[in-house]
């Protein structure tokens, strides 16, 4: 179990990091659309849940008793899922900052990973 948490771990610092990149490159962008304000948006809270979870995995005590360290590593993994949730839709609204052609395709390939996210692999773990 030690190596998954490490993983997690990476993995969730590596989508902060690109999170945190992209938030940058989108601050400087300069327009004045709306959807510059829902893309901050999602972007924030995508870098936050991805900071949280990485920094919770590095400083899990996995000496501690087992139902503490399920609990907590479970609402690590909603943060970790909200994450990614947010980051795919700022990517598919991302798009709409260029023009209606490419909104509209930004936005059907992350409606198609969003889909994929939850039936293709989240769905053995969701009870329905």
């Amino acid at each position: 179990m030690e190596e998954s948490i490490k993983q997690l771990a990476l993995v969730s610092s590596v989508l902060g990091g690109f999170s945190f990149t992209f938030l940058s490159a989108i601050l400087a962008f300069g327009t004045e659309k709306k959807i510059k304000f829902w893309l901050i948006i999602g972007l924030m809270i995508a870098s936050m849940c991805f900071l949280l979870s990485a920094l919770g995995w590095s400083m899990i005590d996995l000496n501690r008793d087992a139902a503490g360290i399920q609990s907590h590593h479970q609402s690590l993994v909603k943060l970790l899922l909200l994450g990614l949730v947010a980051i795919i839709a700022s990517l598919g609204l991302s798009g709409w900052l260029s023009n209606k052609k490419t909104g509209i395709a930004t936005s059907a390939i992350s409606l198609l990973a969003l889909l994929f996210l939850i039936f293709g692999i989240l769905s053995r773990y969701i009870i329905w």
